[in-house]
């Protein structure tokens, strides 16, 4: 028998952490001006696709008679929905603050060597 709280099992709270992990990154690497959060970003949808993608193991056994249900359906689409839509956003941040950004030339004064 597995735990939940409130309702929800472990595996929620793992892609949870899994992404706020990864959202940190994306911030921290906007600021040290590194190109590492857009990599931890696509590995992060990686990996959530791969533990999504990943049947459950039943925990009773299936009888003939009734047809299964998967009574979390509702809430894996919403949480697909808001993985897609955080990715979107974390992609169009990647390529306004990063790819985007202006180097302009400065105007050599002196020489020095």
């Amino acid at each position: 028998m597995t735990s939940h709280i409130f309702g929800v099992g472990l595996g929620l709270f793992v892609i949870l952490t899994l992404w706020i992990s990864a959202g940190l990154i994306f911030l921290i690497s906007l600021r040290i001006e590194k190109r590492i959060g857009a990599i931890a970003l696509a590995v992060a949808a990686i990996i959530t696709i791969i533990l999504v993608s990943v049947p459950r193991a039943s925990q009773h056994p299936v009888s003939q008679e009734n047809k299964p249900y998967d009574h979390f359906f509702i809430w894996r689409m919403i949480l697909l929905i808001l993985l897609v839509a955080s990715s979107v956003i974390g992609f169009i941040g990647y390529i306004k603050f990063e790819l985007m950004d202006i180097a302009r030339p400065q105007r050599v004064r002196n020489w020095v060597l």
